[in-house]
């Protein structure tokens, strides 16, 4: 399901998104919009390898302390490659939305979105490496 922007379909994204799963208009919004949902996961996915490479695990996508967060799972893991990054995409990786080097090659990892990125552009994470421009892999997320 594609994250689509819109103002409006926000406004119904709590109560959707606690009594059933939400339609595909639904979006995710800037921190100041979902500050009273504090915490709560908003959307998350599983990992696939992209270009020969092995990714597992999932990626969630939360609001903590007014600010949007990306986190890996413990079950995370990439097979290896060269300056791993973690980035955001809309259908294919968007230059300028990288969160920050790979901690490790497996487990639990959180990256902060940076204010000047709004998640409600973004509807997917990829682990990026940037040295050679190539997605390693990528989790489609889904609003819950």
């Amino acid at each position: 399901m594609k994250l689509i922007a819109t103002s409006a379909a926000f406004a119904v994204l709590g109560a959707l998104a606690l009594s059933a799963c939400a339609p595909a208009t639904q979006v995710l919004q800037p921190a100041a919009a979902t500050k009273a949902h504090a915490g709560n996961v908003t959307a998350k996915g599983t990992f696939r390898g992209e270009n020969n490479h092995i990714v597992t695990g999932k990626a969630k996508v939360s609001n903590v302390d007014g600010h949007w967060v990306i986190t890996l799972d413990e079950n995370f893991s990439l097979d290896g490659a060269p300056d791993p990054k973690v980035a955001l995409g809309n259908g294919q990786y968007v230059e300028g939305t990288i969160l920050g080097e790979l901690k490790s090659l497996t487990g639990k990892q959180s990256y902060v979105l940076p204010a000047n990125l709004d998640i409600g552009d973004y509807n997917q994470v990829y682990i990026w490496c940037e040295k050679f421009t190539v997605s390693l892999g990528v989790a489609d997320l889904e609003l819950i």
